[in-house]
């Protein structure tokens, strides 16, 4: 992921600029084709570029913080996995109450839409597709309070923690609790059931940590 970064850099590509083919990115860096993609890959979940079938990679968003590799911004910050969860359980739990109140069909539509291809790249085995459909779900939720606020920092936690999520969901059977769990905070917001969707989402958001803890991650910096 930092020689990609380090290439647009030293390139000078913009925002629109077309990335380098698998097949020159793997001569060029010197990796395998299994190592560009799924660097390719979490960088699309950091927002820093779009990959279009058919067409390749492009260089989506080089003004964010998140443009700062993840080692140097926690070399600065110095916050742990369990730090990270403890600001998601302040504000995933409300953010799915407001979902509840203030969420319209077409934001039920498309958090159903994220659940159902979570349970597509299960079957699949694509772990890289999960760690997108889960991400992607809980910044649904954020969107669909209709609060600027909240989509932000829900957006910008949940990038952060790219590596966590990899570690969690790599562990046997979490992937398929999960799904269980998505749906059922889904199936609360449908309701209109603030208090039974704060309560779903403060549930699930523990149990990630736990199986983290169990895993001895939780004081660990989320790192790769």
């Amino acid at each position: 992921m930092q020689q990609i970064q380090a290439l647009i850099a030293r390139r000078g590509l913009l925002p629109g600029d077309k990335l380098p083919s698998e097949r020159e990115l793997v001569q060029q860096l010197e990796i395998s084709r299994s190592s560009v993609r799924e660097a390719l890959r979490m960088l699309e979940i950091m927002g820093l570029v779009q990959v279009k079938p058919g067409r390749g990679a492009f260089v989506k968003d080089l003004t964010s913080d998140l443009s700062i590799p993840l080692s140097t911004w926690l070399a600065s910050h110095k916050e742990t996995i369990r730090n990270y969860f403890e600001v998601r359980m302040i504000l995933e739990p409300a953010s799915a109450a407001l979902a509840a109140l203030r969420s319209t069909g077409d934001d039920v539509r498309k958090i159903r839409k994220k659940l159902d291809d979570f349970r597509t790249c299960l079957d699949q085995g694509d772990l890289v597709g999960i760690i997108q459909a889960d991400i992607g779900f809980h910044n649904l939720i954020g969107n669909a309070t209709k609060n600027k606020t909240l989509q932000l920092f829900t957006n910008i936690i949940t990038r952060l923690l790219v590596d966590s999520w990899k570690a969690s969901l790599r562990t046997e059977g979490r992937p398929r609790e999960t799904v269980k769990e998505h749906d059922q905070i889904l199936q609360a917001i449908i309701r209109k059931d603030p208090a039974a969707a704060q309560e779903l989402m403060q549930k699930h958001l523990e149990y990630g940590l736990e199986n983290l803890r169990k895993l001895g991650l939780e004081n660990s910096y989320p790192i790769s």
